[in-house]
């Protein structure tokens, strides 16, 4: 139990440092990016199309993850230096009031 409970702690402090700062912000361009909150009813789609960069996907779910976005699938391909990514969030108001502020993360030209 007293060694469990020092793996834990060691886990925690260092996932505790692990932030947007370190990751790198990939190259997305807005044509490159689709965000559909009318995707359905209860759903929402962002659709990704851009060359693939090592650290997309941590960049991509760190922001996820800091805008509380409660996401329920995704679909994720990678053809020849492309990746073309579909992620289908729970709609709710986080997502709604959060909508510019996730596609200013997410863009960078």
């Amino acid at each position: 139990d007293e060694q469990k409970l020092k793996l834990c702690e060691l886990l925690n402090s260092n996932l505790s440092g692990f932030n947007l700062k370190k990751i790198k912000k990939p190259i997305i361009k807005k044509d490159e990016l689709k965000l559909d909150l009318n995707y359905s009813k209860m759903y929402a789609k962002l659709g990704l199309n851009t060359k693939d960069q090592q650290g997309l996907m941590a960049y991509l779910m760190n922001v996820f993850n800091e805008l509380e976005l409660v996401l329920c699938a995704a679909k994720i391909q990678t053809i020849r230096q492309r990746t073309r990514n579909i992620f289908i969030f729970q709609k709710n108001e986080k997502l709604e009031h959060s909508e510019q502020k996730l596609v200013n993360l997410l863009i960078s030209e």
